[in-house]
């Protein structure tokens, strides 16, 4: 591990902003800037970055940053996944609060000082904010697609009303979270076998255990400064979600996971017809040569300017193909860590 900082300020700062980061060092750059544009004063918190085992110059790029406030910058020499690098950052954070934001994050002014207001505000809480997509990303059918899709998770978000704009939730996501670090001290550190997602769904379930809440605050909104709106980069981030996927619904038996599992898992004995013809469809077009076929004919669909309802279909179908072999390939991993237990846990878990 390598680090590059300013001494740490002292006394206690009031906040510590914490981000992992893997081979985005353009976004990161931009996220920086305006982490660094606060109507928090500057001597009032930090920025710990950690650099997850890049290659495009991450580490580079982020030391060479002057910020007005406490930037520091710590590096893994290989990829361990987004949970240990913020796990590292947070064991590094000496912020009375700690603020998680994705390293793709453009956000606005006042940013730190509402998710501070609203944790005082909300004591018990922990505090998520909002993103929106580019304006520019909705020029394209797959962007207006990534935008209907942030949009329905949004409307999810909101439970019951607790103020203006402010809406209790059930599951919080670690993209825009702010949280007291003395809840961090109680509940530990993010389970790094969760290296692209679940992490934050886990963590949650052991906030809740110690009697934590959440809130959506819609007001902390940012910008995802997602400027490539990528189908296979979004296949590929699928691919990696179901595999941990896998892992925290073995981790967390019983927790919404039946479905998930019985389309996307192997064939038993239980299965139906249809469910079997659904799965070994999957199973072939999830092969490389008809997954290649899929995806060129997706291309020259938007080439030929296709419906757009037609093109999300596909946009569908081609990140579900991929949502399964990331399923397959979380099963092979926990079969070949918890042998024939995996197994049961399998057959189980499809028939629930």
């Amino acid at each position: 591990m390598n680090e590059q900082c300013h001494p740490r300020p002292e006394p206690e700062l009031l906040a510590s902003v914490i981000i992992s980061t893997y081979n985005r060092s353009a976004a990161l750059r931009e996220t920086l800037v305006a982490l660094g544009r606060q109507s928090l004063a500057p001597e009032q918190y930090e920025i710990i970055v950690v650099d997850d085992g890049s290659t495009d110059g991450t580490y580079e790029v982020a030391s060479q940053i002057t910020l007005p406030c406490a930037l520091r910058v710590l590096r893994h020499e290989q990829n361990r996944g987004v949970s240990a690098g913020r796990n590292l950052a947070m064991r590094q954070a000496c912020g009375k609060h700690l603020i998680l934001v994705s390293d793709d994050l453009i956000v606005p002014e006042n940013f730190l000082a509402i998710h501070l207001a609203t944790l005082a505000r909300f004591p018990g809480y922990w505090v998520v904010g909002g993103l929106e997509q580019l304006p520019e990303l909705t020029a394209t059918p797959f962007g207006r697609y990534l935008d209907d899709w942030e949009r329905q998770l949004d409307d999810l978000r909101k439970h019951a009303p607790l103020g203006d704009g402010i809406f209790e939730m059930e599951w919080p996501t670690a993209r825009n979270l702010a949280l007291p670090r003395a809840d961090y001290e109680r509940i530990g550190p993010f389970d790094e076998q969760f290296r692209t997602t679940c992490e934050d769904q886990d963590w949650a379930m052991r906030a809740r255990e110690c009697g934590i809440r959440f809130l959506y605050n819609t007001n902390i909104t940012c910008l995802h400064n997602d400027q490539a709106g990528d189908l296979l980069r979004q296949c590929r981030f699928q691919t990696r979600g179901a595999h941990d996927t896998v892992l925290f619904c073995y981790k967390h038996p019983g927790h919404r996971q039946a479905p998930i599992a019985c389309i996307n898992g192997y064939i038993t004995r239980g299965d139906g017809l249809t469910l079997i013809g659904k799965k070994l469809g999957k199973a072939m077009l999830a092969t490389a040569p008809l997954r290649y076929a899929l995806e060129r004919f997706i291309a020259l669909a938007e080439k030929l300017r296709a419906p757009e309802p037609l093109l999300w279909r596909l946009y569908r179908l081609l990140i579900g193909v991929y949502l399964f072999r990331g399923w397959r390939n979380g099963l092979a991993t926990l079969k070949e860590r918890e042998g024939r237990a995996a197994v049961n846990w399998q057959e189980k878990t499809q028939h629930a």
